[in-house]
């Protein structure tokens, strides 16, 4: 049997009159003019991103990507997670789709978490949560629910904060305004000044907020200060916005969330993003939910995931299942999930030595406690105070690349390589000008 071709062959002497065609000229113009492809401008994250992945000397270390490295500095993959997977794979009958609100099982289990068992049952029918694939999606949701729901569609955050939730709130189209945080001249968190700026906000207007582990500087929030902030938010109308990204990597998977319990008993409205790269180490499956919690017998948790599914579906549509999926079998587990717990606890603590390390190995080299302020953060960053040339000495001359506002991944550093790095950090530059 003669095979057809996928396509006929041009007849050249159609092609040259179609060619001359006014009309089709007219098309060809147009598309050309409309669909003209240009090389879009790469900020400065992006840049040292490629620099990076240029950078051919093997002695290069990569302190700018927010993951936690192990001793061989691999992203380890938990143990407790690879079990539950196992047990997925062996169990799973379908892959089909899921709907715009994704798993709700495991928005009930991560809740379950972060929430705890009693502000769940209280608030029971007056929180709607659905799955998201990843921590940038909960945030372009709440920007668009902010727009779209709230009167001022006006949004604080802190100074200084992660590039990316600027960028989404940006493309979300909401009005911006900053309210002080962190002191990054003397390295603490400016708690004074930030509940000034927050006094200044309105009713109907938006907070966004660290769950812990603040990025990029490791500075938290206390429980007294929390409260003060729901205090706030209570009597002026704000709603809080948490992106909760880092639980468990801070103090402690209960301990991290404490402030957030916190508000959520004393202020009415709530809009929450959390995720689960960090806290299950799935960072490329891409797994999160985003919730908003009220105290009104008006609006039913029904009423709130579908608000949520909404905009979802005009975004993505469908949320990825499989990290959903593996996390509910761990944590419905008892052995899984007490492996779990025990394998993020040492990854805590492991950061806690880090940022011990490091600190004691600034100080003796410049012979000054200035650097003790490490150890009081939380998390995997630290904000370093190196100025722009001083960031590019790093990474030009010594293969040491930190992001280019001075963020330091704590949880990336190399032991065995802790003292050299502090070494070029005091030698090559000033770092204070």
């Amino acid at each position: 049997m003669k095979k057809q071709p996928l396509f006929n062959k041009i007849n050249r002497e159609v092609l040259k009159k179609d060619l001359h065609n006014e009309t089709f000229q007219r098309v060809t113009i147009s598309f050309y003019k409309y669909f003209e492809i240009q090389s879009p401008a790469l900020d400065a994250t992006r840049l040292m991103f490629k620099e990076l992945e240029s950078d051919k000397r093997t002695s290069k270390i990569d302190l700018g990507i927010g993951i936690y490295r192990d001793e061989k500095g691999e992203a380890p993959v938990f143990k407790a997670v690879k079990k539950a997977e196992t047990l997925l794979l062996q169990t799973e009958v379908s892959k089909s789709y899921k709907t715009p609100a994704g798993n709700s099982e495991y928005c009930k289990n991560i809740l379950k978490l972060v929430l705890g068992k009693d502000i769940l049952n209280e608030r029971n029918n007056r929180i709607g949560a659905i799955q998201i694939p990843g921590a940038g999606s909960g945030l372009r949701i709440a920007g668009e629910l902010i727009k779209s729901k709230l009167k001022n569609k006006l949004i604080s955050i802190p100074n200084p904060t992660w590039g990316q939730q600027t960028f989404m709130f940006q493309k979300s189209g909401l009005k911006i305004t900053n309210h002080s945080y962190y002191d990054s001249t003397n390295n603490f968190l400016n708690f004074e000044d930030m509940i000034c700026d927050l006094k200044k906000l309105k009713s109907g207007d938006a907070l966004l907020l660290h769950g812990c582990c603040h990025n990029p500087t490791g500075a938290d929030l206390n429980a007294d200060q929390w409260e003060e902030v729901a205090k706030i938010c209570k009597k002026n109308g704000i709603v809080p916005f948490i992106d909760l990204v880092y639980q468990g990597l801070g103090r402690g998977i209960d301990e991290d969330v404490l402030g957030i319990r916190k508000l959520v008993k004393i202020v009415p409205e709530i809009i929450i993003t959390i995720s689960s790269s960090k806290t299950f180490g799935v960072y490329r499956d891409r797994c999160g939910l985003i919730a908003v919690i009220t105290d009104s017998n008006k609006v039913k948790s029904d009423f709130l995931e579908t608000m949520l599914s909404e905009i979802a579906r005009e975004l993505y549509f469908h949320p990825p299942d499989h990290a959903a999926e593996i996390i509910n079998i761990l944590l419905d587990n008892d052995i899984l999930k007490n492996e779990w717990l025990l394998e993020i606890s040492r990854m805590q603590k492991r950061i806690v030595s880090l940022r011990e390390k490091f600190s004691k190995s600034l100080q003796n080299k410049l012979q000054t406690d200035y650097f003790s302020f490490l150890n009081v953060q939380n998390g995997m960053f630290s904000l370093l105070p190196i100025s722009e040339v001083g960031i590019k000495t790093l990474r030009t001359k010594n293969g040491i690349y930190l992001m280019p506002d001075g963020r330091i991944n704590i949880a990336s550093l190399p032991e065995n390589r802790i003292d050299f790095i502090a070494s070029k950090i005091c030698n090559k530059f000033n770092i204070f000008n």
